[in-house]
C-alpha cells in the first residue's frame, strides 16, 4: 500500500500549536545547547498519547543531536561515552516495554511528576555531584534509558553523571552531546521497527516540522550570546513546574474517568 501524506485528525488550534512548541523546544536547545525533549514532550502530551508524541520529538531530536554531536566530534570523552552505553541500552529496552503497555493516564501521571520534580529541582538551585565512580554509571545509564524511550528525557539524567566526571566544559558538552545523540537513535531505530514510527500522520507532521525546527535552532543560536544561562534554565524550570502540574491533574481526571 502506497504512503498517504496525512495530518492527525485534530481541531485545527491544536494543529497550530504544535509547531509553536517545536519552534520553543528548538529555540531553547539552540540557545542553551539542552532543553528540547523536556520542553517538547510534556507540552505535546496535552495533545497526543505518548506514544505518538516521544517518536515525533525522537525524529526531529535525531537530527538536531546529530548535527550537534558532529560539529562536536573531536573533543569527546569516549570512555565516558563506552561506560554509559550499555546500562543505557538496558534502560531503553524496559522503557520500551513500559511505553507500550502502559495505560495512557499513569503514563501521563508519570511524566507530570517526573517533569515537576525536575522543574522544581533547579528551581531550587542544586548542586551537582562533585565526583561519581564508575559504578554509579549504571543505575544512572538504566534510569536515563528508560525515561529516554518513555518521555524523550534522558539528557538531564546523563548530564548529572557526566557533569560530575569531566571537568572541562567543552569535553561535557560534546560528551553529552554524544550521549544524546547515540540514545535518540538507538531510540529512533527501536521506534521504527516496533512500528511506532511507521505512521503516515506522525512522519507527515516531522518532515511538516523539520524547517520549523531548524528555524528554532538559528533563532537560539543568535539568542545564546544575549541571554543569560541562568535565567533561560530558571524559565524552563519554571514552564515545567506549571506545565507537570497541569499534566498531573489530567491524569488523575483520565484515571478517574
Amino acid at each position: 500500500m502506497p504512503f498517504l501524506p496525512s495530518l492527525p485528525d485534530l481541531p485545527w488550534y491544536a494543529l497550530a500549536a504544535v509547531p509553536l512548541v517545536v519552534l520553543l523546544a528548538y529555540t531553547i536547545f539552540g540557545a542553551t545547547g539542552f532543553g528540547s525533549s523536556i520542553v517538547e514532550v510534556p507540552a505535546l502530551a496535552h495533545i497526543f498519547p505518548l506514544t505518538f508524541a516521544v517518536p515525533l520529538a525522537t525524529s526531529l531530536d535525531a537530527f538536531a543531536a546529530g548535527a550537534t554531536s558532529l560539529r562536536l566530534r573531536r573533543l569527546v570523552l569516549w570512555r565516558e561515552v563506552l561506560r554509559l552505553l550499555p546500562p543505557i541500552l538496558v534502560g531503553i529496552a524496559l522503557g520500551a516495554t513500559m511505553l507500550l503497555n502502559l495505560p495512557r493516564g499513569p503514563a501521563m501521571l508519570a511524566l507530570g511528576i517526573f517533569v515537576t520534580g525536575y522543574g522544581s529541582w533547579v528551581l531550587s538551585g542544586p548542586r551537582g555531584l562533585r565526583s561519581a565512580p564508575g559504578w554509579l554509571a549504571w543505575p544512572i545509564g538504566v534510569f536515563g534509558g528508560v525515561f529516554s524511550v518513555m518521555f524523550g528525557t534522558g539528557g538531564p539524567i546523563f548530564m548529572v553523571f557526566l557533569s560530575a566526571r569531566i571537568a572541562d566544559k567543552a569535553a561535557l558538552r560534546a560528551t553529552s552531546a554524544a550521549i544524546v545523540t547515540f540514545s535518540v537513535w538507538i531510540r529512533f531505530i527501536l521506534f521504527a521497527a516496533t512500528g511506532l514510527l511507521l505512521h503516515a500522520q506522525l512522519i507527515t507532521l516531522a518532515v511538516l516540522l523539520l524547517p520549523v525546527m531548524a528555524l528554532g535552532l538559528r533563532l537560539g543560536n543568535r539568542l545564546h550570546h544575549a541571554l543569560s544561562r541562568a535565567g533561560v534554565l530558571r524559565l524552563i524550570a519554571a514552564l515545567l513546574v506549571v506545565n507537570g502540574a497541569a499534566l498531573v491533574l489530567r491524569a488523575i481526571e483520565l484515571m478517574r474517568a
